[in-house]
């Protein structure tokens, strides 16, 4: 057995913790906004029965990788894996998540529309501004930017694991002045609406698809790179 499998074994130790969750919450999102618009029947017209419970699905697994970082990272270390073995079984994980998410929620978007929106006509994935005609090209609508929050959140945690709690806040304070700077020039040039509008004119599968993927892959490098070294 490699150690790429090893650790991969390690972080699936506790599936409930890394796979579940977000589908614990759609089930319950589905079935609290299901309930309410049973409830308030006619007194919402068809065409407000639109809720942004999705959310519920990406946040909930918001804390998956910063408990890798800090809590799997020195157990599996420990057991003598190493570092590399740990990214790439991190990788692997991440990758399954994603296809998992994508294929998952597109299917459940098919039921909704089977269902004429879970029997109450309610839109809860068949948003307007993220629906795709063909399966496949859903579950990239879907599936990237679930990758995305992911490669965000394993940046954070990898910068804990590193550089403690004083290093998160001198990042976040980083991030702030930098955004806070970009948005002064962008407003000083009169450039904001340029790129506001150019972002509402793309297709969505490049929106929540192809610039998402930019974000992984800043994120991803910058994550692989702190791990590799990480103190245990």
């Amino acid at each position: 057995m490699t150690e790429t499998v090893k650790a991969l074994r390690i972080q699936l130790m506790k599936p409930s913790a890394t796979f579940a969750v977000p589908w614990y919450s759609i089930g319950i999102a589905i079935a609290i906004c299901t309930a309410l618009f049973a409830v308030i029947g006619g007194e919402v017209s068809y065409s407000n029965r639109t809720t942004g419970a999705l959310a519920a699905f990406y946040l909930s697994g918001v804390g998956v990788q910063p408990w890798l970082a800090t809590q799997l990272f020195p157990f599996s270390t420990a057991l003598s894996i190493t570092r590399r073995a740990f990214v790439r079984a991190t990788v692997l994980l991440v990758t399954a998540e994603t296809v998992l998410a994508g294929l998952g929620l597109a299917l459940l978007n098919k039921i909704e529309i089977g269902t004429h929106g879970w029997f109450v006509h309610m839109r809860l994935l068949n948003l307007p501004y993220v629906h795709q005609d063909d399966y496949f090209t859903q579950a990239l609508v879907y599936g990237v930017p679930m990758m995305a929050l992911t490669s965000v959140t394993a940046l954070l945690g990898a910068i804990f694991r590193l550089f403690g709690q004083l290093g998160l806040w001198l990042f976040f304070m980083a991030l702030g002045a930098v955004s806070a700077t970009v948005a002064a020039v962008l407003v000083l040039t009169h450039s904001l609406g340029h790129i506001a509008h150019f972002f509402g004119h793309q297709p969505m599968l490049a929106d929540f698809a192809l610039y998402p993927m930019v974000l992984v892959v800043v994120c991803g490098t910058a994550w692989a790179a702190l791990m590799l070294r990480s103190r245990v």
